[in-house]
């Protein structure tokens, strides 16, 4: 087992393309296969102790390893040293749901404020609070739908654009809103979207596969947002599985909104939702319930 996975290392991981941080997270897995299973011989490996193997790990770790030592089987398989590929014959099990904590106004803040936080990406944060919109409609906002002289913004969420009745919006901007839409037209930088920001290298695969040079994919706001975050120490006392992502920012502004008195309607018309119970799920979670006493009679007699 200790040579397949010095040849699955070998032969085949380094062909991948995977990111630094993946590749990391990916060796200490085969790390552990050395330690554990290096021992051992493929053919002895049958669908039982690979089973086994797996059960001793946590749910979400179970699914992580099944799915490293189904690549690491199959490329056994097309070498000729296994016969089949046992570990894809494991059972498969559902990841734990991750269930992630709401913003608070002051943790975004502190991340609004760090100096670790790039201005393009301070400038995301403030668009999404006011505006309410999804992240992927944030990244594709255009500097064309911006009219400065009517005070306006037109934005056609993409999510409802698979509705029956799509929702165009066209917002009218109120100071928070109107600052950091100006702000995006203001920057140097040439490009037409208002989130956007300069590449620290452009190569020629990374250029091609997006829209503009200077465009912001969804995934990369989402993983700079975190490292943001986390650098700005804003949530240290949460655990890295339920700190707040860019997603919740929306929450936050709904709540926000709700805390200044604005109209249910209102709120629901801004996130582009089709009904009202949609809007008050993100509203829900950021300060803790009352207790509610139920009055009942406990009339057993003996």
């Amino acid at each position: 087992m200790r040579n397949l996975v010095e040849r699955f290392e070998d032969e085949w991981l380094k062909d991948r393309g995977y990111a630094a941080r993946t590749l990391v997270e990916i060796q200490f897995k085969l790390e552990r296969y050395r330690q554990d299973l290096g021992d051992q011989l493929i053919g002895h490996l049958d669908v039982l102790t690979v089973a086994e193997y797996l059960d001793g790990f946590s749910n979400n770790a179970y699914t992580k390893h099944r799915g490293l030592l189904i690549q690491i089987f199959a490329f056994a398989a097309a070498k000729g040293l296994a016969e089949r590929n046992v570990a894809e014959l494991t059972l498969i099990k559902k990841e734990a749901e991750k269930k992630r904590q709401r913003h608070t106004l002051a943790g975004l803040m502190m991340i609004v404020d760090a100096d670790t936080t790039p201005i393009w990406l301070k400038r995301a944060i403030r668009l999404a609070l006011a505006s309410l919109q999804r992240r992927d409609d944030i990244v594709s906002w255009l500097k064309s739908s911006v009219d400065l002289e009517n005070n306006t913004i037109k934005v056609s969420p993409g999510k409802t654009q698979g509705y029956d009745k799509p929702i165009h919006l066209q917002i009218k901007m109120g100071q928070t809103l109107r600052e950091v839409v100006s702000e995006c037209m203001r920057s140097p930088v040439a490009s037409p979207y208002l989130i956007h920001y300069r590449p620290k290298s452009r190569k020629r695969e990374q250029i091609a596969a997006k829209d503009h040079w200077t465009s912001v994919t969804p995934n990369y706001l989402s993983n700079e947002f975190s490292k943001a975050r986390d650098a700005a120490h804003a949530y240290d006392h949460i655990s890295a599985t339920e700190r707040p992502t860019f997603h919740e920012i929306r929450a936050l502004g709904a709540w926000l909104y709700e805390q200044q008195n604005f109209p249910q309607e209102y709120i629901q018309v801004l996130m582009g939702h089709a009904d009202a119970k949609m809007t008050k799920h993100y509203q829900d979670g950021h300060i803790e319930k009352g207790i509610e006493y139920i009055e009942v009679g406990a009339d057993l007699a003996f």
